[in-house]
């Protein structure tokens, strides 16, 4: 017997066909919608630096994203409320002032110096460059838009301002308008850099925020697990013999795992609390920049005198009793200042510091540009 198929059945598939008839083309027309409703523009959000307290995550995470021509990227602060600054640079045009090549960049390619003459203040007298303290997108304007051959900058970005009336933002956009891989660091620490990879405005091999956000997770946690490596690698105290049967202790300003990118670091001195013999000698060694600072009374030094004008943004002078050494001694004196200046491998002053003590004593120390976050340390010296 041959079974006749259902009526509802054969009315369902006469009304598909009649509507192919009606619209042909039908799902074409709703693959094209949706193919140009998935290359709106849309906006991304990348997360500058992390950590909290002496735990310190120098990157952008991810370090590396995908966005079609028009996307916005959106650059947040990840950092805690004493945390120090970090900006996010693009090098792609002039800018005013003096100029600091790029590491690892192709000639040509250079972020804005650190440090300028103050105009009409005394020789030697520097303050942060304004190119390089103040972000390129004036206060209440338009998004930036670029293309590669601009110089857009972030300015200082913290949580708060490091002093009152210093410059601080805790985002920064850019939208991208030519396709290109696109390079940037901050301007404050040369080992931190990543890339825009902006591709054509219909292509569809781009990342979901979803997809940013884990790879962001990623980053951040393989960055801490260094720190932990780098944390046990600093229980190790070195020392070598010296003169008269005294001592050379090191201690390290600032603790991460050598074996990889200075991405995660603990701002802290390792060790933190040392005991030495008088007569000993203790060294200091930095990479990122950091001060060893005995202070006879607190409290600590200022690090900058910010001075208003009326005709810009004011000046922000850097403290000299910071940033420039002083040893007013060889062997160190409780009721003196004692200061190594800023220290580190992108500094005048080097990457190491050193210090003799011949007092019993316990005498406790800072970071003077960190103290904020924990960076403190202790020296206890006993009789031989």
């Amino acid at each position: 017997m041959v079974r006749l198929p259902h009526v509802p059945t054969i009315v369902a598939f006469v009304l598909a066909g009649i509507v192919v008839a009606v619209v042909p083309g039908g799902s074409d027309r709703i693959m094209a919608a949706e193919a140009q409703q998935a290359v709106r523009p849309r906006t991304v959000t990348v997360l500058v630096a992390g950590g909290h307290d002496t735990v310190v995550l120098d990157s952008y995470f991810p370090r590396h994203v995908r966005v079609r021509a028009g996307d916005t990227v959106v650059w947040k602060f990840n950092g805690d409320e004493n945390h120090h600054l970090h900006t996010v640079t693009f090098s792609g045009g002039p800018f005013p002032g003096p100029k600091l090549a790029l590491a690892g960049g192709v000639p040509g390619e250079a972020l804005p110096d650190f440090w300028v003459p103050v105009p009409g203040g005394r020789p030697g007298e520097l303050m942060w460059n304004p190119a390089e303290a103040w972000p390129t997108r004036q206060r209440g304007a338009p998004v930036e838009k670029y293309d590669g051959t601009t110089y857009a900058h972030s300015g200082h970005m913290r949580m708060n301002p490091l002093v009152a009336g210093m410059p601080a933002a805790r985002e920064f956009s850019l939208t991208f308008t030519k396709p290109g891989l696109y390079r940037y660091a901050c301007q404050l620490h040369a080992h931190m850099q990543g890339t825009i990879e902006v591709l054509p405005v219909n292509a569809k091999d781009v990342p979901s925020q979803e997809e940013i956000d884990r790879q962001a997770k990623a980053e951040t946690e393989r960055l801490l697990e260094l720190i932990e490596k780098g944390k046990a690698l600093a229980q190790n105290v070195r020392s070598q013999p010296g003169p008269n049967d005294t001592t050379f202790w090191y201690v390290r300003a600032g603790v991460f795992d050598r074996s990889a990118e200075m991405g995660g670091i603990l701002f802290d001195f390792a060790p933190k609390e040392l005991t030495v013999k008088v007569g000993d000698t203790v060294i200091w060694q930095a990479t990122d920049t950091h001060t060893i600072t005995f202070i006879p009374a607190p409290p600590p030094p200022i690090l900058f005198d910010v001075r208003p004008r009326s005709d810009g943004p004011p000046f922000i002078v850097r403290n000299e009793q910071v940033w420039q050494p002083s040893k007013p001694t060889p062997v160190y004196d409780a009721a003196q200042y004692f200061n190594s200046g800023a220290i580190g491998i992108i500094t005048p002053q080097g990457t190491s510091w050193a210090l003799t003590f011949d007092k019993p004593g316990v005498y406790e120390y800072i970071c003077a540009l960190h103290h904020p976050m924990g960076m403190k340390g202790s020296i206890t010296v006993v009789a031989r």
